[in-house]
């Protein structure tokens, strides 16, 4: 047991120093925060199918903690929170069915773990950078129809390349993923 924890904790390290070099190859930024990287949170998702949502929380909201004070943008700590820590944190859903070894499975939960990770954002941006004015420039009349879908268009984008990316490598990865 002490073998698989020492094993666990050093691979989580790795997983959020690779997640990190990844972050830095962005493809896209926003103009109002959030961007499209090269699959910056596929090893999360790798580490969270092969050890479980429970053990990946914490890795992947320490990586959220990294990427944060290696970049971030602060102005509340709640906000920090939402943001960063139960943002990323929520990639361990990715893992809660790491039992199965289906392609098809672990994409329903990859795509829930994007979705989860969006509504931290979307309630982040409602209560801390609610601004009508730039809803208004960009078109909405509301802003929670703004917030959703500023969020979403770019979380889908870097989703959908790392669906692509995790789909076409699933065969190696499946010997990675589930080898202890």
């Amino acid at each position: 047991m002490k073998n698989k924890m020492t094993q666990m904790i050093v691979e989580g390290g790795i997983v959020i120093a690779l997640a990190k070099i990844l972050s830095l190859i962005t493809l896209f930024k926003m103009p109002l925060g959030g961007s499209v990287t090269l699959c910056s949170r596929l090893p999360l998702i790798i580490f969270a199918i092969r050890w479980g949502a429970k053990s990946a929380f914490p890795i992947c909201a320490i990586y959220g903690l990294v990427d944060m004070l290696i970049g971030g943008y602060i102005i509340h700590p709640m906000q920090a929170i939402l943001d960063y820590i139960l943002s990323y944190g929520a990639m361990c859903l990715s893992g809660l069915n790491n039992q199965k070894k289906d392609l098809k499975d672990h994409i329903a939960f990859i795509i829930l773990a994007y979705i989860v990770s969006g509504l931290f954002n979307i309630i982040s941006g409602y209560i801390f950078f609610k601004d009508m004015t730039t809803a208004l420039e960009a078109g909405f009349k509301n802003f929670i129809t703004y917030d959703i879908i500023y969020n979403y268009s770019f979380l889908l984008a870097d989703m959908l390349i790392l669906l692509i990316i995790f789909a076409i490598s699933y065969k190696r990865l499946k010997a990675l993923i589930f080898r202890k």
